[in-house]
């Protein structure tokens, strides 16, 4: 488990098939990783989604979930690494 105040993030990602990738490049270096899903569409107490103002026709469901990848702080450097 990764606290709060040790994590630092790595990347976001648009599609899960990119975070799959991403985790599977950490996991073969043995990095210890969490993924924050979010849903860009949904509304939150500090913006209103855009769901409910131009509605979802026409948009792709993938296109509305965001991946965040975060690590621990001390590991920040060999993740980077990882992925070039």
């Amino acid at each position: 488990m990764i606290s709060l105040f040790q994590r630092r993030e790595l990347t976001v990602c648009q599609t899960q098939a990119r975070s799959d990738e991403v985790c599977a490049k950490l996991d073969q270096a043995g990095i210890e990783y969490q993924v924050k899903v979010r849903d860009r569409s949904s509304p939150s107490a500090f913006a209103a989604g855009s769901r409910e103002r131009s509605g979802s026709f026409g948009q792709a469901p993938a296109a509305n979930w965001t991946y965040t990848i975060y690590v621990r702080a001390d590991y920040l450097d060999r993740a980077r690494a990882c992925l070039r």
